[in-house]
């Protein structure tokens, strides 16, 4: 019986994915979580697993074919079976889009629109609609010269360019030559903010060098003192948004309005916790040591298997308990915030939590997600940077997140005396939907009891 290869829905406002790489092919043996193929959101790069085992049968897509999240790209099934033969097993959905000749490599993605003049994708549509463009003067580049949304884009960026203050961007990519971005790299030179002399405002190598040398002479005339931190927009410019800034910005805006969030606070002495990480990391090498990060992760892992009922997702009007607890750790990238996913958090040793959360930090920084949409509770920690503590926003669906603080040295009542611990300040901000006030501080206390009394 064959099963269905579907594109994951990795947050709430994703539509649509760009097919990157197919990792099997068609009469390749495949078995159960083995990744399949990778795909391109606006955030980054995520990888599709197979559902079980078997023999993939037909790819339904091919390589930079725009996709709808949920959609059926492939088909696995028993050896010897064919695609064709094994739609009879599969919804209607799948059955029409796989391919009718042996030699099809490539299915055609339907359009939204009946009008048969002009083929576009539904957010190219709806892009189109907000901004006022007419798909008639857009050119397609989709398969059959379909309208995706990167074509609406780069017709407002070209229609605009004379209008722009600084680098062209297509599609949230800079557009400029190898040797620019080098330069720009070597003179700590924000690329985003350099006007380019080139085709189509291509950024060359001479316009970082005239933007280097003119940008101290700006600030002296402007009278300026200090100039902006590395990596951080000249003052009195602007820049198009990139696609992984909006996709941040429209999925929190939607949590933030949809969601009931409260939150709850408490502090916890990591006199002990610290204690262990150091024997623990006393004959690690350093890429093997264990994270103030990995402590938290662990014990909210044991936690949430002891309070199961935050370890949930809302979804329509149904609460869903999920099975495993795959807890999402929040990472600053270049362009923004990504939330990588650590599977199966309560069943990992020190040494594979370790290992396994620096590889998705690395991964995510070079802008591919493990685990995307399946994260069941996310940590979020800003306690590198000295903050104290904060609150912070649910990465939808899930239905809690916690943000970690600092650990600061305090004066704190010890059995009726005073004494310095080093104490660390965690906020659990929850979905009132599901998680109750008492079911958090509970939840809040068994992180405290592991953290303060039970870790080893």
């Amino acid at each position: 019986m064959a099963t269905e290869v579907k594109i994951p829905i990795p947050d709430q406002t994703t539509e649509e994915v760009r097919i990157v790489q197919w990792k099997k092919n068609d009469g390749d043996t495949v078995k159960k979580d083995e990744i399949v193929l990778e795909v391109e959101t606006d955030k980054s790069i995520i990888e599709v697993e197979a559902v079980g085992d078997g023999v993939l049968l037909k790819q339904l897509f091919a390589v930079d074919d725009m996709v709808p999240v949920g959609k059926v790209v492939a088909l696995i099934g028993e050896a010897g079976e064919t695609a064709e033969s094994a739609t009879g097993d599969v919804p209607a959905e799948a059955a029409k889009a796989v391919p009718t000749t042996a030699t099809s490599t490539q299915v055609p993605i339907s359009t939204a629109s009946d009008d048969k003049r002009i083929k576009a994708s539904p957010v190219a549509k709806k892009l189109a609609d907000k901004l006022g463009i007419d798909l008639a003067q857009v050119k397609g580049t989709g398969p059959h010269g379909r309208i995706n949304r990167q074509d609406v884009e780069q017709f407002v960026q070209k229609s605009t360019s004379s209008a722009s203050v600084g680098a062209t961007v297509v599609g949230g990519r800079i557009i400029a030559s190898p040797n620019a971005k080098r330069i720009a790299k070597e003179k700590g030179v924000d690329i985003n903010l350099v006007p380019g002399s080139g085709p189509d405002s291509r950024i060359l190598g001479k316009d970082v060098q005239q933007y280097a040398a003119s940008a101290p002479a700006v600030a002296a005339a402007s009278g300026q003192a200090m100039v902006p931190a590395k990596g951080q927009p000249q003052p009195g410019s602007a820049v198009q948004m990139t696609k992984m800034r909006r996709a941040i910005g429209l999925n929190l805006q939607m949590s933030s309005r949809e969601t009931p969030h409260f939150n709850v606070t408490m502090s916890i002495d990591m006199s002990r916790a610290m204690g262990v990480r150091k024997q623990l990391n006393e004959s690690r090498p350093k890429e093997k040591r264990i994270s103030v990060n990995d402590l938290v992760v662990r014990a909210c892992a044991l936690a949430l298997k002891q309070y199961s009922a935050v370890n949930s997702r809302m979804k329509e009007d149904k609460i869903h308990y999920m099975a495993d607890i795959n807890v999402g750790v929040a990472t600053a990238v270049a362009d923004g915030l990504v939330v990588p996913v650590l599977t199966h958090a309560d069943s990992r040793d020190w040494d594979d939590m370790a290992a396994e959360t620096k590889r998705l930090a690395a991964e995510a920084r070079n802008g591919k997600i493990i685990g995307a949409g399946k994260g069941t509770f996310t940590v979020s920690n800003l306690g590198m940077f000295g903050v104290d503590n904060f609150t912070a926003i649910i990465n939808p669906p899930e239905s809690a997140i916690l943000a970690v603080g600092a650990i600061k040295d305090e004066v704190v009542a010890i059995e009726g005396g005073i004494g310095i611990r080093p104490m660390m300040k965690v906020i659990l901000c929850s979905d009132h939907r599901i998680i109750d006030g008492a079911l958090a501080a509970q939840f809040l206390q068994a992180v405290k009891i592991y953290l303060e009394e039970e870790i080893s």
